[in-house]
């Protein structure tokens, strides 16, 4: 009976004490995603290990921001970038032909919610509010994360093409400016 009470109370031990492991790197990984990434690559992967670039080319620019409230925003803009419309304020460009601002946002891709770091540390979820592909709205996307020194690497299943991919896009940290 004292036997099976030490092993109880050994399971119990052990179970909390990983649990609590786990809820500290949750905590840790979310410190350290708080601020503003700068975009370096986006690979699609497909299922034979190819990396194709359909969609951003090879060098895409974007910002991801993670703030302390829980909110997060990321855009990216592809390469190369559209030149067109050349319209220097949004009522020029409201009035700029149709195949004009369609050029420029096949370039763009932007939208903003919520963050969430899973109890592992090892993901990050994207709860979409709003988003440029209508479809993206109040869905969730979940990304593998893998955080080395100043880089982070977020990775996400995707069917695209016929076929599934991974996407595989890497962040730079951006040093907060000194005021």
């Amino acid at each position: 009976m004292r036997l099976a009470r030490f092993i109880a109370i050994l399971c119990v031990s052990i179970w909390g004490a990983r649990f609590l492991a786990a809820q500290e790197s949750a905590e840790a990984t979310t410190k350290t995603l708080i601020g503003t990434w700068r975009l370096v690559s986006v690979e699609t992967i497909r299922p034979n290990g190819e990396v194709i670039y359909p969609f951003d080319g090879k060098r895409p620019k974007g910002l991801l921001i993670y703030d302390r409230s829980g909110w997060m925003s990321v855009q990216i803009i592809s390469d190369p970038q559209p030149d067109v419309p050349t319209a220097s304020s949004r009522e020029k460009f409201a009035q700029a032909p149709a195949a004009e601002k369609a050029a420029d946002i096949d370039g763009f891709y932007a939208y903003y919610g919520t963050w969430t770091v899973d109890s592992t540390g090892s993901a990050v979820t994207h709860h979409i509010r709003q988003s440029l592909y209508p479809a993206e709205r109040g869905t969730d996307a979940t990304r593998k994360l893998t955080l080395l020194g100043d880089r982070l690497t977020l990775v996400a299943k995707a069917h695209e093409m016929g076929e599934d991919h991974e996407r595989k896009l890497v962040w730079e940290r951006i040093a907060p400016e000194p005021h």
